[in-house]
């Protein structure tokens, strides 16, 4: 048997026991896919076609990771000032302040860090400036929160930094852009139209998954590496083509899945990269701290703007690690003789331990907000915030939370067909903005926050619908729901999986719509309904149906 077969069998099965195992004990099954890299390291398992196979893996998984991102991404979403000007701010500070730091330090330590320049001082807090893409849509990916507002603020300053790192990279390697870059705006503008047109005639098949991966790595990365521009920026703008299209959601979803598996490979490319030494230890746990001054000077930036300190705190949090972008200023760094090749690992075991602390503080972020909530608010500056949470909804008896695909039939049956008085929640400006234009009851907020529910009096709603298509985020909407004493309205949530259902009915939801088991059942019911103008039965019947 081919010994390459073995090699991948055991990366696999080691990635995949420790990756459960870290989801056994509440973390992140990325954290579980680092350890794999350091487990595969001590047993001398990352030899020969395993190293380059998992490179391979990872580059693929970082440039998917960005056209997915750019699905998600509108560039007037990025152009806020909240978003240029925090992440410009913020990576001059850090910079300055953590090279500062740097460079008092190495005559502290010089036995640890030697004596470095000012300049090498700088171009470790410039790396340390950064945080890390694929740690921060992970995190907001379990928390269902990535089309949050916070979510949406933390990926467009993740996206600003990726504009730098590619300023640093072109500069540094003292090559520009070749000639052909001049016709990047011209080719952007025809490669527009062109993948629509062929992603609305790419179908529901495998052909729109092709497509997927043509549109990120031949038509993004590859153009933009020949005309000597990052491919992973080239990946990010053809995602950010199709953001309007009409299947940007069904290509957003196909390539997900694909994107997850590579990305295990990056993880695990973390951990290949050696052995560290106790004194490679040393200074990145001296170094470590200065997490918590990164999160502090976000969250200080942007509750400057108008902003909750809610939403500033937790935009905070995901941004408090460090990136895997540090490693690449590394090599460049030694590349050019400024550090020597000892900060590399450093970088790689600053980043490992940032993603271990972090992790749990981002799990369990909005209970940690909860518990210091008081304190957290009193970073509000008493401005009009763009994300004000509402102050009532009237007279409205049903909330749906969520209008999208399940969100919008549940206010149109109930508006048009039962004449209810309804109001839907949703926490995208754009959908809220672009709903209320069309005369629909709808308003911003972010129901996964207390703040929400202590503002508004429910006395009058008799049901609260959770409607979103991300199960993780209608739990934490819940979850907060489940905190309000004396509550009289009932509480309904849809799911796609028999275990979902179970963890809603755990919590006491006193209907549950398992969509992919009722789905059948409710196409017959309205066809009939339909054709013969007989109701069978309210679709508002909160009788619990028995779930195999």
């Amino acid at each position: 048997m081919d010994n390459s077969i073995i090699i991948d069998a055991i990366w696999l099965s080691v990635a995949f026991v420790m990756g459960l195992l870290a989801k056994k004990v509440n973390l992140p099954s990325l954290i579980g896919f680092l350890l794999t890299g350091i487990i595969l390291n001590i047993f001398n398992l990352s030899q020969g076609n395993i190293s380059e196979l998992l490179k391979t893996l990872s580059d693929l998984g970082i440039m998917l990771l960005l056209f997915t991102i750019g699905l998600k991404i509108k560039i007037k979403s990025i152009l806020k000032k909240e978003v240029v000007f925090t992440s410009s701010i913020h990576a001059s500070i850090s910079t300055v302040f953590i090279g500062t730091i740097v460079f008092a330090l190495s005559y502290l330590f010089s036995s640890f860090l030697g004596n470095l320049s000012l300049e090498a001082s700088l171009l470790i807090g410039f790396g340390l400036s950064f945080s890390s893409t694929v740690f921060v849509v992970k995190i907001l990916e379990e928390r269902g929160e990535l089309n949050s507002y916070h979510g949406k603020i933390a990926i467009g300053i993740l996206v600003i930094q990726d504009i730098f790192a590619v300023l640093f990279l072109t500069f540094s390697s003292n090559q520009l852009p070749n000639l052909y870059a001049l016709f990047l705006p011209l080719y952007l503008y025809v490669i527009r139209y062109v993948l629509s047109y062929i992603l609305s005639h790419s179908g529901h098949g495998e052909l729109l998954t092709v497509f997927g991966f043509f549109a990120t790595f031949v038509c993004g990365a590859l153009v933009f590496y020949f005309v000597g521009i990052k491919p992973d920026l080239g990946a990010l703008i053809a995602g950010m083509l199709l953001v309007n299209h009409k299947k940007a959601d069904e290509l957003y979803d196909r390539m997900m899945n694909y994107k997850d598996f590579f990305l295990i490979a990056f993880f695990i490319n973390i951990g290949l990269i050696g052995i560290p030494t106790l004194g490679d230890f040393a200074i990145a746990l001296i170094l470590l701290p200065l997490i918590f001054l990164k999160g502090t000077f976000f969250i200080v930036l942007l509750s400057n703007f108008k902003i909750r300190a809610r939403t500033a705190f937790l935009t905070s949090l995901s941004l408090s690690n460090y990136s895997e972008f540090a490693l690449i200023i590394g090599m460049v760094g030694f590349n050019l003789g400024i550090i020597n090749k000892d900060w590399i690992m450093v970088f790689a075991i600053l980043m490992t331990l940032s993603f271990l602390i972090a992790s749990p503080l981002n799990a369990y972020a909005h209970q940690i907000f909860d518990k210091y909530r008081n304190l957290i608010m009193k970073l509000n500056t008493g401005k009009k915030y763009v994300d004000e949470e509402p102050k009532s909804i009237e007279d409205a008896e049903y909330i749906i939370i969520g209008f999208g695909s399940i969100g919008k039939p549940a206010y149109n049956y109930l508006t048009q067909r039962l004449n209810q008085k309804v109001v839907a929640i949703d926490y995208n400006h754009e959908v809220v903005k672009k709903y209320k234009h069309q005369g629909i009851n709808i308003l911003w907020g972010d129901t996964t926050n207390s703040i929400f529910w202590d503002n508004i009096n429910f006395s009058n709603v008799k049901i609260v619908l959770l409607a979103m298509s991300d199960f993780n985020s209608n739990i934490n909407s819940l979850n907060e729901i489940l905190k309000i004493k004396n509550r009289t309205f009932k509480v309904a949530a849809t799911c796609s999986y028999i275990d979902e259902a179970k963890i809603l009915r755990e919590k006491y939801v006193d209907y549950v719509y398992d969509y992919k088991l009722y789905l059948g059942s409710d196409f017959a019911e309205q066809t009939f309904e339909k054709y013969t103008h007989s109701v069978i039965h309210s679709k508002i019947n909160f009788t619990e149906r028995d779930i195999d």
